[in-house]
């Protein structure tokens, strides 16, 4: 196994041989790849930059587009940390977006607020959760807007073409970017996660422990979330929340039971269970207050018998 990419090091560097120069319609730069020689390049293909919102947005293969096509779906690139939207250009194919995320390339405006603990960013947890998060409501934007740029009203086609469906391609905090994507954008149907982690909490917890943060030493871990390294607005679950904060639950059933049997409610329980308990080892929801104890008496039925009702 090759081991871990350094940081700064962009992990895509590993994909591809370098590539042959794009044709380009636009003054910025060709993408320059990246250099390793695994998997051969792909084809050269078209690219255009346009200014939409503010950004630098990069487009791929509208000149390959063929003219009969009416539904164009168009695949995002997330760029990993540390990194600029060119390092996702061997991944281009079709119809493709990339942008610089937040604080990256074109958008850099604090260099340590990209670093990690170890860098000398103190903020490093709130900095990339901003990022990846931002990127995400950038890309929900971008979609809103991107028609508008690349078949323009009175343009070629204009009144044919839809953009749609929408995937997500990240990795490393492209990735974390990603999963923020599919799970808040209903026009994203689809992710492509690549090295990126659904679970922001406990990545930076583990983060914070080989990092020997204080934060997390201090309790071996259990103060970290709301310290300073790990502000509790970071932790905040509006969904859980609102349903499930500072609630008790005492779940009763019977193993026996055939008209409610529990092995119907035992998916959801296990689930609550696990991202609401409490440790080191805890779920996200840990701190949420929810106290759940879920009881199966073995042999009972549908009913309340005295073993039960003792437990009420």
């Amino acid at each position: 196994m090759p081991p871990n990419p350094a940081p700064g090091i962009n992990p895509v560097a590993l994909t591809y041989t370098p590539p042959p120069h794009p044709r380009s319609t636009s003054p910025a730069p060709a993408p320059s790849g990246s250099t390793a020689a695994s998997i051969p390049h792909p084809e050269p293909i078209s690219s255009k930059v346009y200014h939409i919102a503010g950004l630098l947005v990069t487009v791929y293969g509208l000149e390959e587009l063929a003219p009969s096509c009416t539904d164009v779906a168009v695949l995002w690139l997330l760029h990993p940390r540390l990194q600029t939207q060119e390092c996702m250009a061997p991944f281009a194919a079709h119809i493709i977006a990339s942008f610089d995320q937040r604080n990256h390339g074109s958008r850099e405006v604090s260099a340590i607020a990209n670093e990690a603990w170890r860098g000398g960013n103190e903020n490093h947890a709130q900095d990339m959760f901003g990022c990846f998060q931002g990127t995400a409501a950038d890309t929900s934007q971008l979609i809103d807007y991107l028609p508008g740029y690349i078949f323009p009203a009175g343009g070629p086609h204009s009144d044919q073409r839809i953009t749609g469906p929408h995937i997500a391609l990240g990795v490393s905090l492209g990735g974390h970017s990603a999963w923020q994507c599919v799970l808040h954008d209903p026009r994203i149907s689809a992710a492509i996660v690549t090295i990126g982690c659904p679970d922001y909490e406990r990545l930076m917890t583990d983060r914070a422990r080989l990092s020997k943060r204080k934060s997390w030493l201090d309790g071996n871990g259990a103060r970290f979330v709301g310290s300073a390294d790990f502000p509790a607005s970071l932790a905040a679950n509006p969904v859980m929340a609102r349903h499930f904060a500072n609630k008790r639950i005492l779940c009763l059933s019977g193993g026996a039971d055939r008209l409610v049997p529990y092995k119907l409610a035992e998916p959801f329980m296990t689930w609550l269970k696990a991202v609401s308990a409490k440790g080191s080892g805890g779920g996200f929801f840990q701190h949420g207050g929810l106290f759940l104890h879920d009881v199966v008496l073995p042999g009972v039925g549908h009913d309340v018998p005295p073993q039960m009702r003792s437990r009420i």
